[in-house]
């Protein structure tokens, strides 16, 4: 339990460093979901950041930028994986079946997902591929492409950080 809460602690932290003193993630995290939706021919990707119980949608395709309730979407799942996460049936998945996105709108059948991870070990959120349609799973060369751009979209984050001169 105090791992987990050390954990949570320095992410918030993290996260709040990142986001400083403009919010907005701007352009350049729309190209990293785009190639995401691109790569997986799926209608929906989206970029997020965990901090507390909210996670934030920084960025999106197809899928609207915001706030909503952690425990009410897939990306806190994937923190804690080493590669992807991959869901092709969530209505059979315990974890994912009562999920509202799941339930209802946008009545996701397949996700996959690859953490952000700084280059200080701290896992700050996820960029993620959502279709309303059931997949087989993802192809290896998928899964690498979704890693390859997670690593990218996660030096562009800690980027701004350099840009500010600070340090997460």
């Amino acid at each position: 339990m105090l791992k987990f809460l050390f954990r949570e602690h320095r992410r918030s932290l993290a996260v709040r460093e990142l986001t400083g003193p403009d919010p907005s993630p701007g352009p350049v995290f729309d190209r990293f979901v785009n190639a995401a939706a691109s790569a997986f021919a799926a209608p929906m990707a989206a970029m997020s950041l965990i901090h507390g119980d909210k996670q934030i949608v920084t960025a999106g395709h197809g899928f609207p930028t915001g706030c909503m309730p952690r425990d009410e979407g897939f990306c806190s799942y994937t923190l804690g994986c080493a590669n992807v996460l991959e869901c092709c049936d969530p209505q059979r998945d315990p974890r994912f079946a009562t999920l509202p996105g799941v339930l209802g709108e946008p009545h996701v059948r397949y996700y996959i997902g690859a953490r952000l991870r700084l280059l200080n070990g701290i896992d700050v959120g996820a960029l993620c591929v959502v279709d309303t349609a059931h997949r087989a799973p993802a192809s290896d060369d998928q899964k690498a492409y979704l890693l390859g751009l997670a690593r990218q979209a996660a030096m562009s984050l800690e980027s701004r950080l350099d840009l500010w001169g600070h340090a997460a």
